[in-house]
């Protein structure tokens, strides 16, 4: 995808609905310290890292559901507020085994120190034995960009090794894919539909921080687990394993395989790049025990007074990570209080706002959704199976992870800037407390492919995610910030110690993120526009063919 138009930020036209004592009665209900309480029972120990299926996830979406009931928010699905649906649970029997050997013999690698494993499928015996291992570049095949990793390269039975990222994140080059923005076909998902069509057995991902987002400590912690989950419905091609792999462990891979590692990253950024055969092979195993888990989302439904069948949708991921038993940390418990009880929190916290008026012109779903943190599996089931016509669907809000760093926040970041025009809505809200909305910092890291907002765009459904944050004068006044944001990508993100600590919370900001969404979503549920993608997204014509425009 090509550099987009950015449409400008019309604030003003977005903020008359705003207004009148019962919305401002209403944007005074939500507080950080209500929503600090939600926050610290849902990551309790007690509520198991709100994994799906089993305990937690019972508690949890009868605390969800019960919040709902009680601030008379209606059951969105037939009478209910669950929306239940299968994962394929695949119970991993120890941390498995992979090894790569060539001509010198067997290459050094240490689990957990080195690489992770995944099955790629629900599968009780997974094996590779002694695959051939190609070199893949960043496998892509684009046509629309001209870039053909695979061309003339057979991968049938092949171990396809490939780099984060797509040729505009190797290079910022803007006229490549989406340039220093991750393109779709930088996606790990894309890459491996790339290999399998290809007949390709499995896929080893080189991970490096910059291009993860992440450090790979956080990779070996939670890659440790046991535990994966596939969406039950799907019928897609899977690969056998999917194994990530540090860039030490790669670059002496790479020495094995007589290959230079930077020359072909450089390489295999630039048109023209084919395949590299090797003589390396690749062996590995994984055993474990196969099943159906039933999990649920959980949506409530505000019926709009004018237009009913119109529909507003907030959306915040309820699941994290579940318990681990073999955590490098010792603590088996992943609370997961950041990421997401944050947003599910601020949800609860709208929801109940919205309930103190009467109801906005437009319908308003409250959609707490299951399995995020396993492949965006809820919000992928509700759009297969949507409880509100696609085309009906104004704009989604999603609520994903929010900081508890400051008592106020300058800014909002904005994966994606410049996609849609629901940025006017979040922008007109994000004003009336002081705040601008800002770029992701680190577009590469493909954050606008990696939350709940994601599917309803890929369906053509505008959806937008934004995120409190400071901007430069506010890290130039404030040297405590962005030490604390390193510290929880190291040591929180996907970590145990991703805990609530009433003590050193700071909810201002969270407070002001959850009014925000509560304004911009108002708004939108207040008035009869159709918020429209920008010029260039290949979104656009999605919608318009959807809205038959």
């Amino acid at each position: 995808m090509k550099r987009r138009l950015v449409l400008p930020l019309v604030l003003a036209a977005c903020s008359p609905a705003a207004s009148g004592s019962d919305f401002d009665a209403a944007y005074e209900t939500i507080t950080g310290e209500a929503i600090a309480a939600d926050i610290a029972i849902l990551a309790s120990d007690g509520f198991e890292g709100r994994g799906p299926g089993g305990n937690g996830e019972r508690l949890t979406i009868n605390h969800i559901a019960d919040a709902f009931r009680e601030a008379g928010i209606e059951p969105a699905n037939d009478g209910r507020y669950f929306q239940p649906f299968g994962l394929a649970h695949y119970q991993r029997e120890g941390l498995g085994r992979f090894s790569i050997s060539g001509p010198s013999g067997e290459v050094e690698l240490a689990v957990r120190d080195d690489y992770v494993t995944f099955a790629g499928r629900p599968s009780a015996a997974i094996d590779l034995d002694l695959s051939r291992v190609v070199i893949g570049g960043f496998g892509i095949d684009a046509a629309e960009e001209g870039w053909h990793d695979y061309q003339g390269v057979d991968l049938d039975g092949a171990t396809v090794i490939v780099f984060r990222g797509d040729p505009g994140t190797a290079t910022n080059d803007e006229s490549r894919f989406g340039g220093s923005a991750l393109s779709v076909h930088g996606l790990l998902g894309t890459k491996y539909d790339a290999i399998s069509a290809r007949g390709g057995a499995a896929a080893i991902v080189i991970h490096t921080d910059a291009s993860a987002g992440y450090p790979w400590a956080t990779m070996a912690a939670g890659g440790g687990g046991n535990e994966q989950y596939f969406l039950a419905e799907s019928d897609d091609t899977h690969l056998e394993m999917v194994v990530h792999m540090s860039e030490p462990a790669a670059r002496r891979l790479f020495d094995a395989a007589g290959v230079d590692f930077d020359a072909t990253y450089r390489a295999a950024a630039e048109p023209g790049f084919r395949a590299i055969e090797t003589t390396l092979r690749a062996s590995g195993s994984l055993r474990g025990v196969v099943d159906v888990t039933e999990t649920n989302n959980v949506i409530g439904r505000i019926e709009g007074r004018e237009a009913p069948d119109e529909c507003v949708i907030y959306t915040a991921h309820w699941d994290h990570m579940g318990t681990n038993p073999e955590a490098p940390e010792g603590d088996p418990v992943y609370n997961g209080a950041l990421d997401n009880a944050s947003g599910t929190a601020m949800l609860m916290a709208v929801a109940r706002a919205f309930a103190e008026m009467d109801a906005p012109r437009r319908s308003v779903l409250f959609f707490a959704t299951a399995a995020e943190e396993r492949g965006l599996y809820g919000a992928k089931h509700f759009v297969a199976n949507p409880l509100c016509e696609p085309a009906n669907i104004a704009g989604v809000f999603n609520m994903d992870a929010h900081f508890p760093f400051a008592d106020q926040w300058n800014a909002m970041v904005v994966p994606g800037l410049g996609t849609s025009e629901l940025e006017n809505y979040i922008g007109a809200a994000a004003n009336r407390l002081g705040r601008t909305l800002i770029e992701d910092s680190n577009p590469q890291a493909g954050g606008f492919y990696r939350s709940d907002h994601w599917p309803f765009i890929k369906a053509g459904i505008p959806g937008i995610y934004a995120v409190g944050a400071p901007d430069e004068a506010q890290i130039a006044a404030d040297d405590t910030i962005l030490p604390q944001f390193a510290n929880y990508m190291q040591n929180g993100y996907h970590h145990a110690a991703d805990e609530y600590d009433a003590e050193v919370w700071r909810m201002g900001g969270i407070e002001g993120d959850a009014r925000i969404y509560f304004e911009a979503g108002f708004t939108l549920a207040e008035n009869d526009d159709w918020p429209e993608f920008s010029v260039g997204t290949p979104y656009r014509v999605l919608r318009e063919e959807m809205r038959g425009e």
